[in-house]
């Protein structure tokens, strides 16, 4: 499980982006101090003093506790302007204070469970539920983008422990995925063969998934290599309970957000 909580990257869904009501927010004097305290959020079990790794492990809540007096030194903003920013972002919706008797703790959203074992977890913030992206749909598209078609409609035994495809049917599963799915239409990059296999193997050495290398020779000759050490970046660091499902998840990610600008790279 992933020990930091000070992540690389903070991930924006590209559906907020159509939102206005979202846009008019990110606009906003108040969205630095969100982003500061989205930057704190605690995701560790080491005991936090203010019981941050209670409310993570055992509440599954996304929170950090700072004062205010950190906020406005972080941001370069007046300390009476981080107070009114506070209470902006608790109407909002996009936060949650619990006052403690010490300082505040804020609740910025909580993480799921997405296969029911403990396996695969994401975040899901109130500022995405305010501006129309549920838990629900969160979830589902995430469920269904790491799903095996294969494995969609067989029934588990209770208490039983997911056994692994075998490396036919991996192999299977994934190039299924890419015909359905969305990475054949892309066209090949302009770039020599030889930069596209250094590319694979980069991603095969970062994942150690051998039985998905024909998918990572796809994706290099399709996603700019840039798109690709930036995911792989945030793998690194998030420190990902499954690293090759996320990579796919990342990339199919990219794939939806190309297309709605209308495929430029």
């Amino acid at each position: 499980m992933n020990s930091h909580f000070n992540r690389q990257f903070i991930l924006i869904d590209f559906r907020l982006l159509e939102d206005r009501r979202f846009l008019k927010f990110l606009g906003s004097s108040e969205f630095a101090t969100y982003l500061v305290l989205r930057r704190n959020v605690w995701r560790s079990r080491q005991p936090h003093f203010m019981g941050l790794d209670q409310l993570y492990e055992r509440q599954r809540k996304l929170a950090c506790s700072l004062t205010r007096e950190k906020i406005a030194e972080v941001t370069g903003v007046a300390l009476d302007n981080i107070s009114r920013h506070l209470s902006a972002l608790e109407k909002r919706g996009v936060m949650r204070r619990m006052r403690t008797g010490r300082q505040s703790v804020f609740v910025l959203g909580e993480w799921i469970d997405v296969k029911g074992d403990g396996s695969y977890r994401v975040e899901w913030f109130y500022m995405e539920g305010k501006y129309g992206i549920s838990k629900r749909d969160l979830t589902q598209t995430v469920r269904s983008d790491l799903s095996d078609p294969s494995d969609r409609n067989r029934p588990r035994a209770s208490g039983q422990t997911r056994r692994g495809a075998s490396d036919n049917n991996r192999e299977g599963n994934r190039e299924e995925k890419t015909v359905n799915g969305v990475f054949k239409p892309l066209p090949n990059l302009n770039q020599p063969k030889e930069k596209t296999d250094y590319t694979a193997r980069s991603i095969l050495e970062e994942l150690g998934d051998k039985h998905s290398t024909r998918f990572y020779a796809l994706v290099a000759a399709k996603v700019p290599e840039g798109v690709i050490r930036k995911a792989l970046a945030e793998i690194r660091q998030d420190g990902a309970d499954n690293p090759a499902a996320l990579f796919t998840y990342k990339m199919q990610r990219w794939v939806m957000a190309h297309r709605k600008r209308g495929g430029t790279r």
